[in-house]
C-alpha cells in the first residue's frame, strides 16, 4: 500500500518559495538550467516519477502553475487532486487531470488514495497543505529536498505545523551540488 508522501523543495531558510511566490531556483536540482541531472538527484527523481500513484495540492499552487503552463511539461502523468472552495469554470491546458476536492483535507487524501492504488500519494503543491497534512497527523513520511540558498523571506514549509511536538525517524540521505535530499518517516504514538 502506498504512502502520503508531503514531498518538497526548501530552502536552508525554510522557505519552499520566495515573496512573491517565484520558485527562487529551489527546483533546479530537478529541472537544471544546464540540462544535466546529478547522479543523486536522477535516482531522487527517477524515484519519485516512478512511485507517485497521485498528486495533492492547493488552489493557489494549481493557479500559479496553470498560470505559467507549469502543468504542460510536467512528468507527473498521474492525476493530481486540488483542495479548493470552489472548481474553476476552465481547468489548466496540457494532458494533466485534475480532480478539484471542496470538502476537507481527509476527503481529497482519500480520493487521491484510491486513484494511487499501491503508489504513493505525493503532497507537494503549496505550505498550506502541507500543514494541514501535519496538524491532522495524516501523514506517513516527509520528503524534503533542501536547497543551499538562503531566501531570507518568503513562503515557510513550516510555519504553522501545530501545537504537538512531532516524532521523526530518518530513513534516508542522498547529497547532489544543488540539494540534500532528507526523507523522514512519520513516528505514530498510540
Amino acid at each position: 500500500m502506498g504512502k502520503i508522501l508531503l514531498d518538497m523543495a526548501m530552502s536552508l531558510d525554510g522557505f519552499i518559495a520566495g515573496p512573491n511566490d517565484e520558485p527562487a531556483g529551489l527546483h533546479d536540482w530537478f529541472f537544471p538550467p544546464s540540462g544535466s541531472v546529478t547522479a543523486g538527484d536522477a535516482e531522487i527523481i527517477d524515484e519519485s516519477i516512478r512511485t507517485t500513484g497521485a498528486i495533492v495540492m492547493g488552489r493557489r499552487s494549481y493557479d500559479l502553475g496553470d498560470k505559467v503552463d507549469g502543468f504542460v511539461h510536467t512528468p507527473y502523468r498521474v492525476e493530481h487532486f486540488v483542495l479548493s472552495h470552489d472548481v474553476p469554470e476552465q481547468v489548466a491546458r496540457g494532458e494533466t487531470t485534475f480532480t478539484f476536492v471542496t470538502d476537507g483535507i481527509e476527503s481529497v487524501l482519500r480520493e487521491a488514495k484510491a486513484a494511487a492504488g499501491d503508489k504513493n500519494v505525493a503532497v507537494g503543491g503549496g505550505a498550506s497543505i502541507a500543514q494541514q497534512c501535519i496538524r491532522a497527523g495524516l501523514l506517513d513520511e516527509i520528503q524534503i529536498h533542501l536547497v543551499p540558498v538562503l531566501l531570507g523571506e518568503g513562503i515557510r514549509l513550516f510555519e504553522h505545523p501545530g501545537a504537538e511536538r512531532i516524532k521523526l525517524e530518518r530513513t534516508r540521505v542522498i547529497e547532489s551540488p544543488f540539494a540534500t535530499h532528507l526523507r523522514f518517516r512519520v513516528v505514530k504514538e498510540n
